[in-house]
C-alpha cells in the first residue's frame, strides 16, 4: 500500500485558496473629491461645494482642496488635477478681468492678445476662464487685463469690437 501525495494535495488546496483571495479581496480605495454642485470657474473647490468619495488608489490623481477651479466642474463630477489652477503668479497685481467672446482653443493660463478693432489698440491678456465646450454656449469667458487698456478692452468687448487672439506658447 502506498501513502497519499498528502503534499501535493496541500499545495493545490493552498494554490486554489490564494487564487480565490486574489480574486474576492477589495481593492485599496481612497477618499477623494466629487462636486455636489457645478462648480464655476473662478471658485474655490472645498468641503461646500463637494463630498468625499472612495475611489481605487491610483485610478485619480489626488487634490488638496482649498484651490480654485481652472475649468467649470460639472455636479457628481471627480475633481480632477486638470481642473484646478493656482492663480498666484499667473494673473499679475491690479490687472482687470473682463467677459469676451473666446475662441475654442482659449485655455486656462493661455496668454491672448486682444485689439480693438476701430482703433487697432492692442493689450495683453491671460485667459482666466474659457468658454465651455457646449457648442450653443455663449462663448464668453474671462480675460484678465493689463489695467492700462481695460476700460477699452471693456467697452470694444461689449460693443462686438473685440478681436481676440490666443498665444500658442
Amino acid at each position: 500500500m502506498q501513502t497519499p501525495p498528502w503534499a501535493r494535495w496541500f499545495a493545490a488546496l493552498l494554490i486554489a485558496g490564494l487564487a480565490v483571495w486574489i480574486e474576492v479581496r477589495p481593492d485599496a480605495s481612497t477618499p477623494h473629491p466629487f462636486a455636489i454642485e457645478d462648480i464655476p470657474a473662478g471658485a474655490v473647490i472645498d468641503e461646500s461645494n463637494t463630498e468625499q468619495r472612495m475611489v481605487p488608489v491610483g485610478m485619480i490623481e489626488a487634490i488638496e482642496l482649498g484651490r480654485v477651479a481652472g475649468e467649470p466642474i460639472g455636479f457628481d463630477e471627480p475633481v480632477l488635477a486638470s481642473d484646478l489652477e493656482d492663480r498666484t503668479g499667473r494673473v499679475p497685481e491690479g490687472w482687470w478681468m473682463v467677459e469676451a467672446a473666446l475662441p475654442s482653443a482659449a485655455r486656462t493660463g493661455a496668454a491672448a492678445r486682444l485689439v480693438m478693432l476701430d482703433s487697432g489698440a492692442a493689450a495683453d491678456g491671460i485667459v482666466v476662464s474659457p468658454a465651455g465646450d457646449d457648442p450653443l454656449g455663449s462663448g464668453l469667458g474671462m480675460i484678465a487685463v493689463e489695467p492700462d487698456l481695460a476700460t477699452e478692452v471693456a467697452r470694444a468687448a461689449k460693443e462686438g469690437r473685440l478681436a481676440v487672439m490666443i498665444g500658442t506658447g
